[in-house]
């Protein structure tokens, strides 16, 4: 129950956070500024899913070009083909831009710790920055994942 309470004060926080970030850049400027891709959202969702676990099994393996290969690919991961938020109803597209445009940012943040860490050879606390960009993924997919469309466009 601790961690459920956790999780929840980690996502009311989250949103009330985002629009401050919101206000320095759009989400269609986020994917403006991004190569396109022929993939879809899922299919980026899966990308990062594997940069995650090239960091994860890097820290454990204490092999730093892994973890440097999921770090590149989060940092300059693609724009899918279409714009993210159609995957989600009219109502909901806004909050979920907002939300894009946070998690951006709040992403690397999130590697930019483990990064540092690994270049301290500090691996138990690559490991806890892990934690924190797991945590950031899964609040971010907490918040949206019963609103998803699931027949793509």
């Amino acid at each position: 129950m601790e961690r459920a309470g956790k999780l929840t004060i980690l996502v009311v926080s989250t949103i009330l956070s985002i629009s401050l970030f919101a206000q320095e850049k759009t989400a269609d400027d986020l994917v403006k500024s991004m190569k396109k891709e022929d993939i879809t959202y899922a299919q980026l969702m899966q990308g990062m899913g594997m940069a995650k676990n090239n960091i994860d099994m890097g820290i454990i393996g204490m092999n730093k070009f892994l973890v440097d290969r999921g770090i590149d690919l989060i940092r300059t991961h693609p724009a899918p083909k279409a714009k993210p938020w159609i995957i989600m109803d009219k109502e909901d597209q806004e909050g979920f831009k907002s939300m894009l445009v946070y998690y951006d940012k709040k992403m690397d943040e999130d590697v930019e710790a483990i990064e540092q860490a690994v270049n301290d050879k500090e691996w138990l606390k690559a490991l806890e920055a892990s934690q924190v960009l797991s945590n950031s993924c899964i609040s971010c997919h907490i918040s949206y994942k019963d609103k998803v469309k699931y027949i793509m466009e």
